[in-house]
């Protein structure tokens, strides 16, 4: 486990105990040793691959991700920021079932659901649903059914 991936985990353990202070520090040395937000309120499964110790990513304080998830650097896993007449519509962020794969750079945006062994491919902007075992590329993206397995090794 890479040490962005400890702060983390230990971030969300601690605030799930009711431990808020824990939570915020470990959250800031997060911020300030990787660069990345990621809010200690997003319900994470602890075998998260933060691979290159998720440098440059920011996460909603919302989000989901699942078992088995690896996500590269420079990843947005956000809201849409849609506001219609003043109120925000589809609030939230995105749910990453088990086994996606994000690489650097991409936006994952809006309370969209990416399916379980799915991709987002590098610098994709993903506004809607990909289904399981997909593969999304591209701005906007284009989802297409995936054709092989991929093997991203530990």
């Amino acid at each position: 486990m890479r040490k962005a991936e400890k702060l983390l985990v230990s971030s969300i353990k601690a605030h799930k105990k009711g431990k808020i202070l824990k939570a915020k520090v470990c959250q800031g040395l997060l911020r300030t040793l990787f660069g990345c937000d990621i809010m200690y309120t997003s319900d994470i499964h602890e075998s998260i691959q933060l691979v290159h110790n998720g440098l440059g990513c920011v996460f909603h304080p919302g989000v989901i991700i699942g078992n088995g998830c690896r996500i590269y650097q420079n990843v947005t896993l956000g809201g849409n920021g849609k506001i219609v007449n003043g109120e925000p519509i589809n609030k939230g962020g995105p749910r990453l079932e088990d086994n996606v794969t994000v690489f650097a750079g991409a936006c994952v945006l809006g309370p969209i659901t990416i399916g379980e062994g799915s991709i987002i491919g590098a610098n994709a902007v993903v506004t809607r649903d990909v289904p399981p075992n997909s593969i999304a590329v591209g701005s906007p993206a284009v989802i297409k059914p995936k054709k092989y397995e991929y093997n991203f090794g530990n």
